[in-house]
């Protein structure tokens, strides 16, 4: 009953294109939001729509079951990667798409589909008169593209989201294994920019002769590794958390398991530091990524140049107990020295944000594991993700609260991917963990 009920409130949802990264679908971010206010005031919520400077619009709904019960904040986000069926999906990936035991849509696990399974389950407790907590809704619109305001949105409106714990499930589990999270990685993009002359050369006339820009750049960020896949900037890993025998141990059989997930990325092989196993590396290591690189001339044809400039993005991820400041500061100074003197160069950073901890081992934490476990029937595992989740660090900071990370999302769904998908099964596993999370009995 209560996925008929769920299906019908997604194919609602997944509707709406509300991309972020794009301001040409402003009308989908406002119509995300206007669908959501009205779902949550036709069933006796207080919602207030929060603005920030820059940000699209935040929407904080919350019912109070009885003044003497806890209170539970849920954070999650209407806002979804772009999505285009000419690259490759089944269907419209803005329609449900059910198909050999799974459905399909973008968003349908990051984030609608995850946040929509409590807020079915709530509104459905809420007509059963069976809800166990005070519910309050926080979901954003710009976690797909770091959201700076939301950090003074939570300072400006600390008692409207007051509360006794947090949950967020914006993840994957492992295979058939539900997990709790216990830490995210920090980190910050950069966009560095090399200039070797003032405009593009010819090739004949100047090339052998003049600095190329393509190739400066592609010398400095070769030099980013080692043999072994260190990060090669000096100082990059000061403050990096020890690695304990326990965590070591625990990481291994995490990658057994997702074994079938590492096989269909296609990769080859793992390229990680000596001895360390991938959840190792991912949840413990910080890494620099080149996610872009733009030089010189790759349209139709030829045209043949000397490009005179260069640009990377790269995004970088932190571990605790390092500071996202404080290695800014490094790879600056590493840029300076290992910039030859006859290129100029520009670098900028942005969607600055430190690593985190969760306790895991608290009562609430144990009993949403046990929960867990009973709804999905297997073990339940404690994983350390690679990804952030920035807000994570702000209710611990202004709110004094850690999170609870339980992701419900199945390990292949191909987040952010085409036909990005949600294993039906598991899905009702997860409606499962919440019924039994938020009701009385």
């Amino acid at each position: 009953m209560i996925y008929d009920t769920y299906k019908k409130q997604l194919v609602e949802f997944l509707k709406f294109k509300s991309i972020s990264t794009d301001q040409n679908f402003q009308p989908e971010i406002q119509k995300s939001v206007n669908w959501l206010k009205t779902l949550f005031e036709e069933n006796r919520f207080n919602v207030q729509i929060l603005e920030g400077k820059t940000c699209n619009p935040v929407i904080s709904a919350n019912y109070e079951t009885d003044p003497a019960f806890e209170t539970i904040l849920v954070y999650g986000h209407y806002d979804i990667q772009p999505a285009n069926q000419e690259d490759g999906w089944y269907a419209e990936p803005f329609s449900l798409l059910e198909k050999d035991g799974r459905i399909y849509g973008r968003g349908i696990v990051d984030n609608k589909g995850q946040i929509l399974i409590h807020i079915s389950t709530v509104l459905e407790l809420i007509k059963q008169n069976n809800l166990k907590y005070n519910v309050k809704f926080l979901i954003e619109g710009n976690e797909e593209t770091s959201n700076e305001d939301l950090p003074e949105i939570i300072k400006d409106n600390k008692d409207l989201l007051a509360c006794n714990y947090i949950i967020v499930s914006d993840g994957e589990i492992l295979g058939q294994n539900p997990v709790l999270e216990y830490s995210l990685r920090g980190g910050f993009s950069c966009k560095l920019e090399f200039k070797t002359a003032n405009n593009n050369l010819h090739s004949g006339i100047f090339g052998g002769a003049v600095p190329n820009a393509a190739y400066e750049l592609s010398k400095f960020v070769s030099k980013l590794y080692d043999q072994e896949n260190r990060v090669n900037v000096q100082g990059f890993y000061d403050n990096v958390d020890e690695i304990n025998d326990k965590q070591m141990n625990d990481n291994r059989e995490l990658t057994k398991l997702s074994q079938n997930m590492i096989e269909n990325t296609g990769v080859k092989t793992l390229l990680t530091e000596p001895d360390f196993d991938f959840f190792t590396q991912i949840g413990c290591r910080p890494t620099i990524q080149i996610t872009g690189f733009k030089s010189g001339y790759i349209d139709e044809g030829f045209s043949n140049i000397v490009p005179s400039s260069a640009e990377a993005r790269l995004n970088f991820r932190i571990v605790t107990s390092q500071k996202a400041l404080d290695v800014i500061k490094i790879f600056e100074v590493y840029v300076k020295n290992n910039t030859p003197k006859y290129v100029e160069y520009y670098i900028e950073f942005a969607h600055v944000h430190n690593p985190i901890k969760i306790n895991v081992e608290s009562q609430m934490a144990d009993n949403v594991a046990k929960l867990l476990e009973r709804a999905f029937g297997t073990k339940v595992y404690k994983k350390p993700v690679g990804g952030a989740i920035p807000i994570v660090t702000d209710f611990k900071n202004v709110l004094g609260k850690d999170t609870l990370l339980v992701s419900l999302g199945n390990d292949d769904c191909n987040m952010h991917g085409i036909n990005e998908n949600f294993d039906i099964t598991l899905l009702e596993k997860g409606l499962k963990f919440s019924r039994m999370f938020f009701s009385k009995s």
